[in-house]
């Protein structure tokens, strides 16, 4: 005798029904591929999270003014080390500004930059880049003459020359990641295949809304910071 097992909707009305998968159905298949999704993105997660390394170099450098020119070109070689060309550079202000260079991804060994697999792999899922900004500074904030207040900004009297100070001077540096953004874009839940793109039409009112990909700063990069000016130290103590 062969016993009939039912499977719901298709059971008759007032019976227990019942649903059996065979091994090679597709259910199964299903279940093997989540099954072996999640353990990708649980692998992910915990090299990303287990790879990270504490910043290398240090939080900022001080150099005897004697020496402040070298440091200057020591801060160019080392921004151009990193495929940052300088963009802007002032000797008697003490600011160098450097020209965006694109984060590396996982896919791409050749581009250095990232401390940890975490963020080559954030690198990967989203565009980004760096931009930095190279400061030197005397190593002790002014005081304007009657008012006791330091004088942080340097607005109390005319830009000091470092190029004739005398003193010592203190360089920092400013990495900002910024990321690209493109309106209307809508991002699948698991695969990019399913990316859609919404069709954004300029008001008549507000004929400069954004349609095309722009950048904007997320974050700043500190391990990266240590990382330039460690490579500057070391510029200077070769010399």
């Amino acid at each position: 005798m062969m016993a009939t097992i039912w499977s719901a909707p298709y059971g008759p009305p007032g019976r227990h029904s019942l649903s059996y998968d065979p091994p090679n159905s597709s259910g199964g298949s299903e279940r093997t591929y989540s099954m072996f999704r999640l353990a990708f993105i649980t692998t992910c997660c915990v090299l990303a999270t287990g790879c990270a390394k504490p910043p290398q170099g240090p939080a900022f450098l001080t150099i005897e003014s004697a020496r402040y020119r070298e440091a200057f070109d020591a801060a160019m070689a080392a921004s151009r080390a990193n495929d940052m060309s300088p963009s802007l550079r002032d000797r008697r202000l003490g600011v160098i500004d450097t020209e965006p260079s694109i984060a590396g991804t996982v896919i791409e060994p050749w581009r250095s930059g990232d401390d940890s697999l975490g963020q080559a792999w954030e690198n990967t899922l989203v565009f980004q880049r760096r931009r930095a900004r190279f400061e030197f500074s005397p190593a002790s904030f002014r005081e304007p003459q009657g008012t006791g207040v330091p004088d942080v900004l340097g607005v109390a009297g005319p830009p000091l020359d470092l190029t004739a100070y005398d003193g010592a001077v203190e360089l920092r540096v400013s990495v900002v990641v910024e990321r690209s953004f493109t309106p209307g874009i809508r991002r699948d839940t698991w695969s990019r295949a399913g990316m859609t793109m919404a069709v954004i039409r300029r008001p008549v009112s507000s004929p400069d809304t954004p349609t095309k990909p722009f950048w904007t700063p997320v974050t700043r990069d500190t391990a990266f910071e240590r990382r330039l000016l460690a490579e500057v130290a070391g510029r200077l103590g070769a010399e």
